[in-house]
């Protein structure tokens, strides 16, 4: 590796705020925005998600599934790769998730967002600004998905904590061997 700001490899985390496609010299490089620095990773966006899916124990054509059915069908769903202290660590798509071309932005890194002539400029809780090829359409969806999901998650946490939810009649085949 001959510049340092070159990774071979990375994996997302809750310092990770995107992963951007086409911003770059080489288009199958990825220049990965965390919270306090920016660096370019030798592989494309979708290779960095399935790699951190596949890090957080679980695999990206799952994570997608789950989140389809959790927002009846949506294309371009966002997901949870893993959690954290009732966190969840939740990314959206600008273009179709299996695309290699696609970008990634963290849910929880977005504070605002603008739309300009040619795209959108996304405000981030580290009040830095990215320029975005897209719509403010597209990401106010992406964030409303997100939303949802989190609520999801939420639910689903709360439910886990809830003695109500682990109380279980006993059925007759449930009965002890004697």
């Amino acid at each position: 590796m001959a510049n340092p700001h070159y990774l071979s490899s990375y994996i997302v985390t809750f310092h990770t705020f995107a992963l951007l496609h086409g911003q770059h010299a080489n288009p199958y490089y990825t220049k990965v925005v965390e919270s306090d620095r920016t660096f370019i990773v030798e592989k494309t966006p979708l290779e960095i998600m399935r790699e951190s899916c596949a890090h957080y124990r679980s695999n990206f054509e799952s994570i997608i599934n789950s989140s389809k059915l959790d927002l009846r069908n949506r294309p371009k769903p966002p997901i949870m790769l893993t959690h954290s202290n009732d966190r969840p660590l939740l990314f959206f798509p600008l273009l179709s998730p299996t695309l290699h071309k696609n970008s990634w932005v963290a849910y929880h890194a977005v504070k605002d967002a603008v739309q300009h002539e040619d795209g959108v400029t996304v405000m981030l809780k580290n009040d830095t600004q990215m320029h975005l090829d897209t719509s403010l359409a597209t990401v106010y969806r992406q964030m409303a998905l997100s939303h949802i999901l989190s609520q999801r998650f939420e639910n689903a946490q709360e439910e886990l904590r809830s003695s109500y939810y682990m109380i279980m009649e006993p059925k007759s085949s449930d009965s002890t061997i004697s």
